[in-house]
């Protein structure tokens, strides 16, 4: 079947690599992901590709977070095994913020420098001074404190290389040349006031956080993102 043959309305196009941007159009969250480098500072990373993993039927909950393996982002929760997934609003200077914190090769005190974001300790930090935890975006609305779960897929071996050689993982730890999956349990949820109390006592169209959906890099140019408008609430029957 050709690729440019009708479908009952639909075109057939051709799958290839990163195909959740190149073949399709597939909204994504922007997330910061904060992370503890050699040193104990905290490192921050952009990324979309992080989503709900096990959600209900086991005694935790996880998120998972595909990355590159060379990553500082990577590194640092192959050596620590801890994170912090940040949730951050649609001002244009936070998710431009988000993209400049993005672009891979600066080490943590380059990239953190002359960062805007304003870093606090999360709950963890105060509940366990014995031990070192990254901290977390003030400005965020809500943030994933999380612990990434080595002895799935026996990841518990992976270390930082220069380079990663076969045999891979199939599902978590370094699952090729160049990538890494990671499931994160989720050790604690920390919310904004507004959106913890909607939670509570029942949301209204102006209790959703504003934020930036991610469209992925095109064009081999530019970074698509879109500001939504304010949520709307919708009844089925």
């Amino acid at each position: 079947m050709k690729n440019d043959k009708n479908i009952n309305g639909f075109k057939n196009i051709r799958i290839v690599d990163n195909f959740y941007q190149t073949s399709s159009f597939f909204p994504m969250p922007t997330t910061l992901i904060a992370t503890l480098d050699e040193e104990g500072n905290t490192n921050l990373g952009a990324y979309s590709l992080c989503f709900p993993y096990y959600i209900a039927g086991k005694d935790y909950y996880a998120m998972i977070l595909c990355c590159r393996n060379s990553s500082n982002t990577c590194k640092n929760i192959l050596r620590t095994k801890k994170c912090a997934i940040n949730f951050i609003t649609s001002e244009s200077k936070y998710f431009k913020e988000a993209v400049r914190l993005g672009y891979p090769g600066e080490t943590t005190k380059e990239k953190m420098k002359d960062c805007l974001f304003t870093l606090v300790d999360g709950k963890r930090s105060l509940d366990d001074e014995e031990n070192k935890y990254p901290k977390v975006i003030k400005e965020a609305y809500q943030v994933f404190e999380c612990t990434w779960m080595s002895e799935l897929d026996n990841a518990s071996n992976d270390k930082v290389m220069d380079e990663y050689v076969e045999p891979y993982h199939d599902f978590n730890g370094i699952t090729s040349k160049n990538g890494a999956h990671f499931i994160l349990k989720i050790d604690n949820i920390l919310m904004k006031p507004k959106q913890y109390n909607a939670i509570l006592n029942g949301v209204k169209r102006t209790d959703f956080p504003s934020i930036p959906v991610d469209y992925g890099y095109r064009d081999n140019e530019y970074f698509w993102y879109i500001k939504p408008k304010c949520a709307k609430k919708s009844t089925y029957t």
